[in-house]
């Protein structure tokens, strides 16, 4: 017993309720603090009811009804009454939403652990210098320094450093190690644990018969550089960053680009890429200078990286009505952030400063500053040059398609005038033809049209047909042509004066040179910013166009201009952010045109999920106004001009549907913005109307007038044939094509179906931008306020953004602009840092060994465990930097360790002294995390599939929901790997889910991992199981053995990787003997009985060897 006693003290008792209490202070404590303090806490006068919930006395006391908290009794609780509003209501103003009234049940239910021992008010008060002078002593916080490995008296034991770190223990504390697992496990736990595939017959065969020294050392090296490594690795790594590819919440928002993080994780693990370069991508990948591009997918590697910040649970509510939504998004990034890189529980300081570790408050917002000042918007990661190709092939045909066109433009008008008076005599008198004679009569019957359509109505001011109705019918047209004339130059000299008084320009995309602005993070400009692979070539003079990309019409539409993401194709992206919105103005208009359902949308701090979004469905610039007064003194609002691709709050909620994002078309043009206090938009000019009026003569009679149209649309036509087009003139060129004036179809000339066709071929094999939601540095950045206890409305001095000063040796501010995640990147991934090597050692050391050095891999404050063998855990972090972060190499060195190769036969007295093998005397026997188990049977039942990357399949669900876009897919997910199904938020892959799939809502870097009923009902009788033996016994009994001996034999290799003890080979041989009478199958027959074998398949599926590592 003192030897026991000894070995614990060596490394400490797991910390009791260390989980609940985090549970606490992340959900519980912030919503006590916003919502319920002020009338029930020592802050009130006279606490309402007698009721204080400031502390935990206080809230199991309750108040003049009775305790308000009655542990493990939600019903019994009188809280959660009154959070229902069953019986008090509380909050009086409005019920929290349902998701928080869960967390209270959960909480209570589970204890109601509750680590407040007084209520703020009476707590003693000690300077924050003092506190973190204590708190910098913590282990993990101890420079990490480097320890020769120790000495053995067994001079037979390995010489490599971390076994004689273990060895060194186990004979402190009278132990001996266990001795080498056999070949045949030792070739199933290596495979598993590097790949998360069993190994195939010919391996274990080819392994077992080689009896030379370097077999596993080549073997090792081997599975380290199979892809499917980094598929293993890269899973384990996405329970730490919480990956999900939705939001949860009854929409469930898709998660744009999630699966391409994921394929980005395997590669980085596949190509060992350094880890300090991958934390540094992760924090920072879209601000590094010199960026990682792949030469062969053309896409920017280093920008992945940030889509970790938009994983995790999302609200969908009015983000000014619910405060506490985007608050709730930046403390789940600062908690998987902290917990990810460095073990430390920072998200615990929202409310207050940590209770245990030495986190302030204001550390905490001031990395919420950091994040803060960052856009969550959704990017493109394609390289910049990945059209360049095929837009150079469109540019070139679109310049013979103009050529073309303007040909046959040039004849449409030549006799515009006459076309123009005919149509007129044709309204007045149907029977008249002395005009017409000569005239084609299709154009005639448009022009016709065009006149009709303002029969009975003089068409506004800005329409190129308003001159003309207005003096068709005048007796005396040259005075009234006269005062005509008057009104528009008086009436243009007012809408510019008007314009110029109420409206002040923010942006004009109409200028090229406004364009050249640079990134706000660089220059400390707020400016708006563009990007995607429409937007970076979208600028267009007066004229360009856009080629329409099927049907018989040609052109789409003839720009003003500005710029136009559909210049080329409206298969390219783009996205326009404005600056943030001042609080002074009322108003933003912005000219647009869009379709393809873009839209401009008003952000409103980062929440991307909001609802004040306008779809663009009109081929024609018009004004679009938001109001910019709907916002808090400490709001940062923004509006985004985003194609379809770019949207993220795209597809919405109430999509029954899959997307199919290869037949996405989406656009949006815009040529300026303008900010002002009046109501409306800045009034049309009529600029490209004075024109009419140049004449010296007033026109005589309307023969006259109509020479004067003509030759207005002439000069237009001739100036958009000679690429030197204004925007006047565009306005002209557009009535003509809405009116069906000018020729524009393919049949009008072979020549012109031709050059279209080919534009068309070209451009439907351009293939869908890549994108992800991610992070963006845009503006200068800004300190967060600090919210007093947490609260949303009580804001308190902004804090100056920097980390942690138990970190960084000093609260000094940073001198940044920008946002200060690049600064940040390097502090975390800096070698300097005492956490970063540290953690990541423990967490590889967790996944090969079933458990960290430190078990509370999330935690290294204290809270969380001390580790078993602090000196080893240096070493591998001293080695781990020294060879340049390679995970790979400190993979390999574990598991060329004899520790490693253990067998995990556990000895009695090592039981009895350290029962939960803290000290390694044997490998440790672990279950197979969820994904491992239903790989492991598509690998055994031939039925995987090797495809890497793509994007996920949909998991296979008893019954779909649609409207939470929750589809249903095959029941064998295609063969796919189990990373490779799509994880939902609102409901995981049910059957994962039984074997512990961790929910995605936080960093999960320990599964948990329970033996239910569950668990052996679903190999029993889950349709994936049953399906699954049922394919393995269709490829049995077509493998060509020819006794039911060695086909169990194979199936053993196949499942087990090991043969058949004797005994286990008679039990199933009796089991097919069985089978057999059961299923009526003659002994000539037993073979081939897929009904038989598929039995033993499903029998060897529910051997608990199938599911462990041993």
């Amino acid at each position: 017993m003192t030897t026991f006693l000894m070995v614990l003290g060596l490394f400490g008792a797991e910390p009791e309720n260390a989980a609940e209490v985090a549970f606490f202070e992340k959900r519980i404590r912030p919503v006590l603090v916003e919502h319920c303090y002020r009338c029930h806490s020592s802050q009130a006068r006279l606490p309402k009811g007698g009721l204080r919930l400031d502390s935990r006395a206080a809230i199991r006391r309750g108040g003049e009804n009775g305790p308000a908290v009655v542990p493990g009794d939600s019903a019994a609780s009188l809280l959660i009454q009154a959070l229902r509003h069953e019986t008090f209501e509380m909050p009086p103003d409005r019920k929290l939403p349902e998701r928080v009234i869960n967390d209270f049940v959960a909480w209570i239910g589970r204890g109601a652990v509750d680590p407040r021992d007084h209520p703020p008010a009476d707590q003693a008060t000690t300077s924050w210098p003092d506190v973190l002078a204590q708190r910098r002593k913590i282990w993990s916080l101890q420079p990490v320094t480097h320890s020769a490995p120790p000495s053995v008296e067994d001079p037979a034991w390995s010489g490599d450093a971390v076994d004689r770190f273990v060895k060194a223990a186990l004979d402190r504390a009278g132990l001996q190690p266990a001795p080498l697992a056999d070949r045949y496990a030792l070739l199933r736990r290596l495979s598993l644990s590097l790949t998360g595939l069993p190994p195939s017959r010919e391996q274990i065969e080819a392994f077992v018969q080689d009896p030379s020294l370097v077999a596993y050392e080549q073997l090792v090296d081997r599975l380290l550089a199979s892809p499917h490594f980094g598929e293993r690795w890269g899973r384990h790594w996405l329970d730490v960053v919480r990956f999900a590819e939705t939001y949860g919440h009854e929409w469930n928002g898709e998660v744009r680009g999630a699966w391409r993080y994921r394929d980005y994780v395997i590669r980085c693990w596949n190509q060992d890429l350094p880890y300090d370069q991958f934390v540094r991508e992760h924090i920072a990948g879209d601000l590094l200078a010199a960026p990682r591009f792949n030469p062969v997918k053309k896409i920017n590697e280093s920008l992945l990286g940030t889509a970790f910040y938009r994983f995790g649970e999302v609200g969908h509510d009015d983000c000014l009505e619910f405060r506490e939504i985007s608050l709730d998004v930046i403390d789940n990034q600062i908690d998987t952030l902290s917990k990810a890189f460095l073990a430390t529980t920072m998200s615990c300081a929202r409310c207050h400063d940590h209770k245990l570790d030495p986190v302030s408050t204001r550390e905490y917002y001031a990395l919420s500053g950091i994040l803060s000042s960052s856009r969550f918007v959704a990017r493109t990661i394609d390289q910049p040059d990945v059209n360049d190709a095929a837009k150079n092939q469109l540019q070139a045909l679109k310049s013979q398609i103009r050529q073309e066109l303007a040909r046959q433009w040039l004849q449409d008008v030549q006799r515009a005038e006459d076309y123009l008076s005919a149509a007129q005599l044709q309204l007045m008198d149907a029977t008249a033809t002395a005009q017409t004679v000569d005239l084609e009569p299709e154009r005639l019957k448009n022009w016709v049209a065009a006149l009709k359509l303002f029969d009975k109505k003089v068409p506004p001011l800005e329409h190129p047909l308003h001159v003309w109705c207005a003096l068709r019918t005048k007796a005396d047209l040259a005075a009234e042509w006269s005062q005509l004339k008057q009104h528009y130059q008086r009436e243009q000299e007012v809408r510019s004066a008007f314009n110029a008084k109420h409206f002040e320009e923010v942006v004009d995309f109409r200028n090229v040179s406004s364009r050249k602005k640079v990134p706000a993070s660089q220059s400390g400009e707020a400016v708006w910013r563009g990007e995607g692979l429409g937007w970076d070539d979208a600028y267009c003079q007066s004229g360009e166009f856009a080629i329409a990309h099927d049907g018989d019409p040609i052109v789409r539409s003839v720009f003003r201009a500005g710029m136009y993401t559909h210049k080329f194709s409206d298969r390219l992206n783009g996205a326009l952010r404005s600056s943030f919105l001042p609080k002074d103005r009322k108003y933003l208009s912005v000219e647009v045109l869009g379709g393809g359902e873009s839209a401009l949308r008003m952000i409103y701090d980062n929440c991307h999920l909001g609802l004040d979004s306008a779809v663009l469905s009109s081929d024609q610039l018009q004004w679009m106004t938001k109001s910019t007064r709907k916002q808090y003194v400490d709001s940062h609002v923004y509006v985004a001009l985003v194609t379809k691709f770019d949207n993220q709050s795209y597809p919405k909620y109430n999509t029954p549907h899959v997307i199919d994002h290869t037949k996405i078309r989406s656009y949006f043009g815009v040529t300026r913005a303008v900010l002002h206090d009046c109501e409306g938009p800045p009034r049309a000019g009529l600029t490209h109307l004075l024109p009419l009026f140049t004449e010296a003569a007033a026109p005589g009679a309307i023969t006259e007038l109509a020479t004067g149209y003509g030759r207005v649309m002439r000069q237009a036509v001739q100036a958009w044939a000679a690429n030197q087009a204004s925007d006047e003139d565009v306005r002209w060129i557009t009535w003509l094509l809405s009116s069906k004036l000018l020729s524009n179809t393919k049949s009008q000339s072979d020549v012109l179906a031709d050059l279209v066709a080919r534009y068309r071929e070209i451009e439907g094999q351009i293939p869908p931008p890549k994108l992800i939601n991610a992070m963006a540095d845009l503006d200068p950045g800004f300190d967060a306020p600090l919210r007093v206890r947490g609260d949303p409305f009580q804001l308190g001095d902004p804090v100056p953004r920097r980390f942690l000063e138990v970190l960084e040796g000093s609260d000094t501010a940073w001198d940044v602009v920008g946002s200060g995640r690049r600064q940040l990147a390097d502090v975390v991934a800096s070698a300097d840092n005492p956490l970063t090597a540290r953690v990541m050692v423990n967490r590889i050391w967790h996944h090969l060994f079933g458990r960290g050095l430190v078990r509370t891999t999330d935690d290294f404050g204290a809270l969380g465990d001390r580790p078993s063998h602090p000196q080893l855990l240096d070493h591998l972090a001293v080695q781990f930097v020294r060879q340049g972060w390679s995970l790979k190499r400190l993979i390999r060195s574990l598991v060329l360790t004899r520790t490693y190769r253990a067998a995990s036969r556990v000895d009695a007295a090592a039981r009895e002294v350290d029962p939960e093998n803290r000290l390694l005397h044997h490998f440790p026997l672990r279950r197979l995390e969820a994904e491992a188990i239903r790989d492991t049977m598509l690998a055994v039942s031939g039925n995987l599939s090797r495809d890497f990357g793509g994007r996920s399949i949909h998991p296979h669900r008893v019954q779909e929901r649609k409207d939470r876009r929750l589809f249903t897919g095959p029941l064998d997910g295609r063969g796919r790997r189990s990373l490779y199904t799509k994880m939902t938020l609102t409901e995981e892959p049910p059957f994962l889910t039984v074997f512990n799939l961790p929910e995605p809502k936080q960093t999960r870097g320990r599964r948990d991992v329970t033996s239910v009923p569950a668990q052996a009902l679903a190999l029993l009788n889950d349709p994936f199981v049953n399906q699954q033996a049922v394919v393995w016994a269709e490829r049995l009994v077509v493998d060509g053995c020819d006794t039911v001996a060695a086909r169990i034999d194979g199936m053993f290799l196949a499942a087990l990787g090991r043969r058949p003890a004797s005994a286990e080979k008679q039990r199933f041989e009796m089991l097919v003997n069985r089978l057999s009478e059961l299923h009526q199958v003659r002994a000539a027959e037993l073979l081939s009985s897929v009904a038989v074998w598929r039995d033993v398949a499903h029998a060897m599926f529910n051997l608990k060897e199938f599911i462990y590592i041993r």
